[in-house]
């Protein structure tokens, strides 16, 4: 198996654990990023543009979300002060009820496997991901297909 092929089994676990882990929470991963987005955003509030740049998810499916979200009364738009074809969504206090707890079931499972993994490690891991992806996109930048 090459390094290529390794790299895309690990990322695949990572996202079966993922969805594990989802799925215990009793959400799909769509809705799940949805209201993890809402209940982490800087002031309570971000777009559906946001949202899909961020989980790279389709804008339909973010969109379709946002409405079944809105129709049972947990998300509200309002329009963006910035541009009158963004709306700007929050979490209602009935959404909130519904996203708090997966969300901060998640903070706290994240915290206590950084915890497990360790300092050192975790922040080498960070680094060499980093690292990697600039590796990686300088060889990009390189590469002449032929």
């Amino acid at each position: 198996m090459n390094n290529f092929d390794l790299l895309g089994n690990h990322i695949g676990e990572m996202c079966d654990v993922m969805d594990v882990w989802i799925a215990k929470l009793g959400y799909s991963y769509n809705h799940f990023a949805v209201l993890y987005s809402l209940s982490n955003a800087e002031n309570g509030q971000c777009t559906q543009k946001q949202i899909c740049d961020e989980w790279y998810l389709p804008k339909q499916t973010v969109f379709n979300i946002c409405k079944e979200y809105r129709e049972k009364g947990w998300l509200e738009f309002h329009e963006s002060p910035h541009d009158k074809r963004e709306r700007i969504m929050r979490l209602t206090e009935v959404g909130k009820q519904h996203a708090e707890p997966a969300y901060q079931a998640t903070t706290e499972m994240f915290k206590r496997t950084f915890k497990a993994f360790g300092k050192q490690k975790t922040s080498q891991l960070f680094a060499l991901m980093a690292e990697f992806n600039q590796v990686c996109k300088k060889e990009i930048d390189n590469f002449e297909i032929k």
